[in-house]
Parts: structure tokens; C-alpha cells; sequence
């Protein structure tokens, strides 16, 4: 699998986070997890053997301040990939 995260300074408030998955060969995305400075922002359960998913999450984090985000991808056969993305 492979994981993508981005972030762009909101002009009102924090910051809004882009996720996106995309399966590599025969996997599927069985499983998304997205957790944001500690809380879980997302969790889904595709049920189309999705092959990608994206997701933005808005005026999230902290500004000024240290952000983390985390996602956790499983596939059909509950292989689990991770990705993780910290800033200031």
C-alpha cells in the first residue's frame, strides 16, 4: 500500500489534512485508520475492495504547535501498513 499525507496551514483555523491510499498489485484496502494528534479522525471499513481512498479532513491540529498524523491501512488479508507525518 501506499500512504499519502499532506497539510496546508488553514486561513481560519489549524490545519487540513489530505490522506490518500492507493493498493499496490492483487491487495485491496480492507481497513482505513486515520488518527490526528492522538485522535481517530476516521476509521472505515470499504466494503467495494477499494483499490484507492482519499479522504480530507479540515481545521484540524494545532497552529501554532506540534502535529502528528497516523494512518494505519489494512488489506484484504488484514496485512497492516502504517504512515506517520509530524510538523511544528
Amino acid at each position: 500500500m501506499k500512504i499519502n499525507i499532506s497539510h496546508t496551514k488553514n486561513t481560519v483555523l489549524g490545519w487540513d489534512v489530505n490522506v490518500s491510499v492507493q493498493a499496490e498489485g492483487e491487495q485491496k484496502i480492507g481497513q482505513v485508520e486515520v488518527r490526528i494528534n492522538e485522535l481517530r479522525e476516521a476509521q472505515d471499513l470499504p466494503g467495494d475492495a477499494l483499490v484507492s481512498w482519499e479522504q480530507q479532513f479540515i481545521q484540524k491540529g494545532n497552529y501554532p504547535g506540534n502535529n502528528k498524523v497516523e494512518v494505519t491501512v489494512s488489506d484484504q488479508d488484514g496485512d497492516e501498513t502504517r504512515a506517520e507525518q509530524k510538523w511544528s
